[in-house]
C-alpha cells in the first residue's frame, strides 16, 4: 500500500472513532505544476495519489473517493505557485458545488507555498498533507492545527552545515549556487546564505552560475579565483551536473590537490536522477579520476 493509501486509511480510521460512521465523499484537491524532472511537480506526484485512490476504494467501498488536479497557467514552478496559490485555492474552494455532504483533504506535493496553503487549510478548518516541503515550526497546533507532512527533506540543512563547519573550525565559506538546478536546490540557495551566518559563526559569501550555458568554464574562473581569495572551504547547491563542472574547471587551475574542499548535501541518493560520481564515461573523466 503506498504512502497516499496508508493515509487516507488513517483519515478513515479517524472517523469511525469519532463515532461518524462511513463517510459519504472523500474530495482531495491537489494542486501543483507540471515539470518532467522537478520533485515537487505533480509529475512525480500524480501517479502516487491515483494509485492510492485505487487501493483506498477497493478497502472502503462504502466512501466515494474522488480526486482533482488543481493546475493553473500561472504555475509553472516552486516560485509561480507560491505567489498565485492562495489566490487559485481560493477561488476553486469557494465556486465548488455545495450541498453535498464532502469532506475535502489537500493532498499536494508542497514547494515554496507549504506555509500559504496552512493558512488555507486551518481557516477551512481542513486536512492538508504534503509529501516534499513543510513549515519548520509545523509541531506548532496553534498554527498548524491541520497540516502533517510526509517529506523526506529537511528545510534546516543550515544546523548540519554548522555542526561540520564548527567541528572543523572553518570560519570562511564561499557557497556557490548553480541556477540550471531544481526547486531543492534554489529553496536551500535562498536560505542557507541567511541561516548559515545565523546560525554559526561563519563569514559567507555567496556566488552563482548556470551550468547549462555554454560559456560555463568562462562563468566559473573567474568565480574560482575569487573563491580562492576568500576561503578554502566551498558549498556547492546544485544538482550533480554542475559540481562535476566546477571540479572540472578547479582541476585546470590547480585548486583540487587538497588544499580546498568542495561540499555538496543531497536529500537522498539520487534525488535528481543524478549521481554525485567523477565518472560518467565521457572525455572528462579523465580529467577528474583520483
Amino acid at each position: 500500500m503506498n504512502l497516499v493509501a496508508r493515509l487516507l486509511r488513517i483519515l478513515v480510521v479517524t472517523q469511525l472513532l469519532l463515532g461518524t460512521g462511513a463517510l459519504p465523499r472523500v474530495h482531495i484537491i491537489s494542486p501543483g505544476y507540471f515539470h518532467k524532472s522537478d520533485p515537487p511537480s505533480l509529475t512525480h506526484f500524480e501517479p502516487a495519489l491515483e494509485t492510492g485512490l485505487e487501493t483506498v476504494r477497493r478497502k472502503y467501498p462504502h466512501t466515494n473517493w474522488t480526486g482533482e488536479i488543481l493546475h493553473r497557467a500561472s504555475f509553472v514552478d516552486c516560485f509561480s505557485i507560491r505567489d498565485n496559490i492562495q489566490f487559485e485555492l481560493s477561488k476553486w474552494y469557494y465556486t465548488k458545488a455545495s450541498g453535498e455532504d464532502v469532506l475535502t483533504v489537500i493532498i499536494a506535493p508542497g514547494c515554496f507555498e507549504s506555509r500559504y496553503l496552512s493558512q488555507l487549510a486551518a481557516g477551512w478548518d481542513t486536512l492538508l498533507i504534503t509529501s516534499i516541503d513543510y513549515t519548520e515550526n509545523i509541531a506548532d497546533r496553534d498554527v498548524f492545527p491541520s497540516y502533517v507532512t510526509t517529506s523526506p527533506y529537511s528545510p534546516a540543512h543550515q544546523i548540519t552545515y554548522c555542526a561540520l563547519l564548527n567541528k572543523l573550525n572553518w570560519t570562511k565559506v564561499y557557497l556557490l549556487y548553480d541556477t540550471n538546478s531544481g526547486s531543492f536546490n534554489a529553496f536551500q540557495a535562498q536560505l542557507l546564505p541567511v541561516r548559515i551566518p545565523a546560525n554559526c559563526a561563519v563569514q559567507l559569501t555567496r556566488q552563482q552560475f548556470t551550468s547549462s550555458f555554454s560559456n560555463v568554464s568562462e562563468q566559473l574562473q573567474p568565480i574560482l579565483r575569487d573563491f580562492n581569495l576568500k576561503s578554502r572551504v566551498l558549498i556547492y547547491v546544485g544538482n550533480p551536473f554542475g559540481l562535476r563542472k566546477i571540479l572540472v574547471e578547479a582541476t585546470k587551475m590547480n585548486m583540487t590537490s587538497g588544499e580546498h574542499v568542495y561540499l555538496a548535501m543531497t536529500p537522498f541518493p539520487g534525488a535528481y536522477g543524478e549521481t554525485f560520481t567523477w565518472q560518467i564515461l565521457d572525455h572528462e573523466d579523465q580529467v577528474l579520476a583520483p
